[in-house]
């Protein structure tokens, strides 16, 4: 059947896969092809759920995994077949080995040839390529996170380490990564645990171009740290990467700095709304065009 999907299909290594462990599966519990068929889950999720679907719990595993992405049902997995923790380590990446020319014995070579050749220059070695972080769920709410990291990095860690007796280096981690985000999440979004002025407070007066540090924590914690442009279907986008204030009403055209005008929207929902706004000739002048997701425009 492998090679089948293979040669007389067109199909690659891993569709073929997925195709055929969905089939398989199927022969069981035959809702599954309805739901392949009307989208409600997709081959990679059957496929990371075929070996954990039993005749007491498929009904629920398939709801809950309704429209999911493979993040989501692989967090579902690890909920189903939770994994024990993994240690914590450290380890030098592989390297290529040199390539060296072949050289030709002399055993081989006429005697009037024979000659000291000169040393072959090794080729220097290159670093085994890098590959992605690797984010994998391991239990409710425990993660497996695999990187690639310079010897820099590993120095300061060992550094951190040395000043932070007693802690091992997930929690290390977890330290220095929270101290940043309070950094990050304070200059971008006012975040803070002893603000100076609340909302009551803050300046909203109309004329000002910028947005108080109160309006901006109020906002973030209002929408939830996530993109609010809603589709024509009633689809909220779930965009959480690169959030930007948006105006309701246009500053350009007289709106407010008040909470109850700004809100949060993804790059490219913010640059789609402003072109309702102004109008798509007007925003060519100042937008830079590049690939933008497009999920719920309408």
């Amino acid at each position: 059947m492998f090679h089948y999907c293979q040669d007389a299909l067109n199909l690659s290594e891993s569709e073929a896969y997925r195709r055929i462990a969905a089939a398989r599966v199927s022969r069981r519990y035959p809702v599954i092809l309805e739901m392949l068929e009307d989208g409600r889950i997709h081959l990679a999720g059957v496929s990371e759920l075929k070996a954990h679907l039993t005749d007491a719990n498929y009904e629920n595993v398939l709801a809950r995994a309704t429209h999911k992405s493979k993040r989501e049902i692989k967090e579902l997995v690890a909920e189903l077949a939770p994994k024990p923790d993994v240690p914590p380590t450290i380890r030098k990446r592989p390297q290529r080995k040199a390539k060296t020319e072949p050289s030709i014995p002399a055993t081989e070579l006429r005697p009037d040839t024979v000659q000291e050749a000169p040393a072959a220059k090794p080729e220097p070695a290159r670093a085994a390529p890098e590959t992605p972080a690797k984010l994998e769920p391991l239990s409710p709410a425990r993660y497996k996170i695999t990187f690639t990291a310079s010897a820099e990095l590993r120095d300061k860690l060992e550094q951190l380490e040395a000043l932070m007796p007693g802690s091992d280096l997930a929690s290390i981690i977890d330290a220095a990564v929270t101290e940043k985000l309070e950094r990050v999440e304070a200059k971008r979004y006012g975040k803070t645990n002893k603000p100076r002025k609340n909302l009551e407070d803050a300046d909203t007066s109309r004329g000002v171009r910028g947005i108080s540090a109160a309006v901006k924590r109020a906002v973030w914690a209002r929408d939830g740290g996530r993109c609010t442009f809603v589709s024509s279907e009633g689809k909220r986008c779930p965009e959480r990467h690169r959030l930007e204030f948006h105006h309701d009403e246009p500053y350009a055209l007289g709106g407010g700095r008040s909470a109850d005008n700004i809100r949060l929207a993804c790059h490219a929902h913010n640059d789609y709304m402003a072109e309702m706004d102004y109008g798509k000739a007007k925003m060519d002048q100042y937008l830079v065009r590049e690939p933008q997701p497009t999920y719920g425009i309408a």
